[in-house]
């Protein structure tokens, strides 16, 4: 699968990403927003570990965000279950370079409409911690609007954080 936008690109994950997951992805600015499973410090052995899962499970909905010369980023997507089953929630990280360009608002606007598209859901999410202003300016570009504040349900850094669930509709969604 690619996907398209300006110079950049939503892709399958490839064994060719692994230096680039680790330069990017090793740094703590980039993962203070995300969950644990998502370590710091980011090894080599964490990036192949990854790729080998995301390429092996064909049902998988985790992709690269490049630019013409190598991974810059990861988008994706975990679908919910039973009575939720039409609701996915989406994720994202950019490397810290490419930061306040306006990429990961074109990036997950481009991602929400594949979903859209592709598969039968009515619902997007995204979960953002408390204190990740760039990530809430981003949904709230696409479209998400906030349905609601879980108050100190993250703990990360050794501390309670409020996690804000944003919400957008196939109905709202406009690309």
């Amino acid at each position: 699968m690619i996907l398209q936008f300006d110079n950049y690109c939503i892709r399958d994950f490839s064994p060719i990403d692994v230096i680039p997951l680790v330069k990017y992805a090793n740094n703590y600015a980039v993962s203070r927003f995300l969950r644990d499973a998502f370590p710091h410090p980011y090894t080599q052995e964490d990036a192949v570990r990854w790729i080998n899962f995301v390429t092996q499970d064909s049902l998988n909905l985790a992709f690269a965000i490049a630019d013409e010369n190598e991974l810059i980023g990861g988008i994706g997507a975990m679908p919910n279950q039973d009575v939720n089953r039409f609701t996915s929630e989406i994720g994202y990280w950019l490397a810290e370079p490419f930061w306040n360009k306006g990429l990961m608002t074109k990036a997950v606007r481009t991602f929400c409409g594949y979903l859209f598209a592709n598969y039968n859901f009515n619902h997007l999410t995204a979960s953002i911690y408390e204190g990740n202003d760039a990530s809430m300016k981003v949904v709230k570009k696409v479209g998400f609007i906030l349905e609601g504040v879980l108050r100190k349900n993250v703990f990360k850094e050794n501390k309670y954080l409020d996690q804000y669930i944003y919400g957008l509709l196939k109905e709202d969604f406009k690309l």
